[in-house]
């Protein structure tokens, strides 16, 4: 990391224990601040940014003029045409079912059943990334009533969407799946590991491990990816079986909301969200977020129930353990995320670290005070994914 993104995060975490008694200083660590949180039980946040060179919203030109239901399929598949995933690597797909295959194609058909309103609100938010975490970001708007009710209830309230991150099932750690397609993200995609070191690589008590990557748009949009898989020893962690049976597809897609006001960019409390979610007809479970005093808070939708798992998966997921025969079946979450702004002088100071001008009436130019995953916020989401739909 060098030494302005280290001075910028030093200078922010005085600033903001300065204004609040929540955090404390770590004088050892200068860049990180504990945040207090019960008698025996406190939090350390790195406020280093990620630092990368910004790079261009590729998924634009695809996306930028779509107005029915088989554009956005075409340009679909236009961009699957001419970029590398996870389907054209050798070695990774292999274990992928066939069922997968189709899984995808009827998940892109189902476009078809969307009105020109719906699809006009999936091409406005997927034009603003990168062609990855665009096809990433289809296949799940068209995978949940969630993922779609929230770009429609952020459009009824001005609000706007935020992509926050996208977690890819990607197998087991015994083929090496998770590193292999880590190494592609970087290498065919621009993605890169954070230069913090704590961030490159989590390893979960329950029986997985997860590789986060980082990437900065030129649009001021970032991008987050948390690329996961199960533990080499543990034949019977939902992750390798979730990719067998639905491929690449994300295990969820993270979403956030913020709107300008006073020249400001300010977060959409969770709550808030939550509330509108549930009168738009989403079941929502339990929130997370007391380890960081609100910088970053989530809350996880209930999962999509998928019926059409083949009977013979299901048999052989019950011999191996009678949990997974239905956990398999919750195919897709939607998160909420609510991450705290930073005031309007330090986002300045954040975007110009990417060569980037701030300007605060921009609403993809969000600039959060805590930009990472937190573990013990990230352990919550597999627990929650293996919540039994009804």
């Amino acid at each position: 990391m060098n030494d302005s993104s280290f001075q910028f995060a030093s200078d922010l975490a005085i600033d903001l224990t300065t204004n609040s008694q929540l955090f404390h200083t770590q004088a050892d660590s200068p860049a990180k601040v504990q945040a207090i949180h019960g008698e025996n039980s406190s939090t350390i946040l790195d406020l280093t940014p990620f630092k990368t060179m910004a790079q261009p919203a590729t998924a634009k030109k695809y996306f930028e003029n779509i107005n029915s239901s088989q554009e956005l399929i075409d340009a679909y598949h236009s961009v699957r045409n001419n970029y590398p995933f996870e389907t054209d690597l050798i070695g990774v797909k292999k274990e992928i079912s066939e069922y997968a295959n189709q899984f995808v194609i009827n998940i892109i058909n189902s476009a078809h059943k969307l009105s020109e309103i719906q699809i006009q609100l999936i091409s406005k938010f997927v034009k603003n990334l990168d062609v990855y975490c665009a096809i990433k970001s289809i296949e799940s708007l068209l995978n949940s009533e969630a993922d779609l009710a929230l770009l429609e209830v952020a459009e009824k309230n001005n609000w706007h969407v935020h992509f926050d991150h996208l977690a890819i099932r990607c197998g087991s750690q015994k083929h090496n799946n998770a590193a292999t397609i880590a190494n592609y993200l970087i290498k065919d995609h621009g993605y890169l590991p954070s230069q913090v070191k704590s961030e490159a690589h989590y390893q979960f008590p329950d029986g997985w491990n997860a590789f986060p990557l980082y990437k900065m748009l030129d649009n001021g949009q970032a991008l987050r990816l948390f690329v996961d898989q199960s533990d080499l020893t543990n034949n019977t962690q939902i992750i390798q079986h979730w990719n067998q049976v639905y491929g690449y597809t994300a295990h969820h897609l993270a979403l956030r909301t913020t709107k300008i006001e006073n020249n400001e960019t300010q977060e959409i409390p969770l709550d808030v969200v939550m509330n509108a979610l549930q009168d738009h007809g989403i079941t929502i479970l339990t929130p997370t977020g007391e380890h960081t005093h609100g910088f970053l808070l989530q809350v996880f939708t209930k999962p999509e129930l998928n019926e059409s798992v083949p009977a013979s998966m299901l048999n052989r997921l019950r011999e191996l353990d009678p949990k997974l025969e239905k956990t398999i079946k919750n195919g897709k979450l939607l998160e909420v995320v609510s991450r705290k702004e930073m005031p309007k002088a330090m986002a300045k100071r954040l975007f110009e670290l990417y060569d980037l001008s701030y300007d605060a009436n921009d609403p993809l130019h969000s600039a959060p005070y805590y930009t990472y995953f937190l573990p013990a916020q990230a352990a919550h989401v597999i627990k929650t994914s293996q919540t039994i739909s009804q």
